[in-house]
């Protein structure tokens, strides 16, 4: 069996060295997708691969759900601060929405 892709998105990690260089505490946050290498030693199966599209989903609705809120807060505020604020909060809860989810439907195992 084929080996999982979602552990490509461990990758993602090595942009948090760039809070050292830059001095910006916000790159800190990608060091949480070293945590995706967890999936390396997973066997890929159909299951994993349905568990995933779920939470996929999800994670998109979460985006569909906060993008109008978020274009609202922004015609208000209009700062670059809360711009960037938003941004990354919406990135966070889609990134926070997969991860639950796919642990959720995981743990759950096929009730379907």
């Amino acid at each position: 069996m084929k080996k999982s892709n979602l552990r490509f998105l461990g990758l993602l990690g090595f942009l948090g060295f760039l809070g050292f260089f830059t001095n910006n505490y916000g790159f800190f946050g990608f060091y949480s997708f070293f945590s995706f290498w967890v999936f390396a030693g997973i066997q890929k199966d159909e299951m994993l691969s349905k568990n995933i599209a779920k939470a996929g989903l999800n994670a998109f609705v979460a985006f569909i759900l906060a993008y109008p809120i978020a274009a609202i807060v922004l015609s208000i505020l209009r700062t670059v601060d809360a711009a960037a604020l938003i941004i990354g909060g919406i990135f966070a809860a889609q990134v926070l929405t997969f991860v639950i989810s796919l642990m959720v439907y995981e743990k759950q195992g096929d009730l379907s």
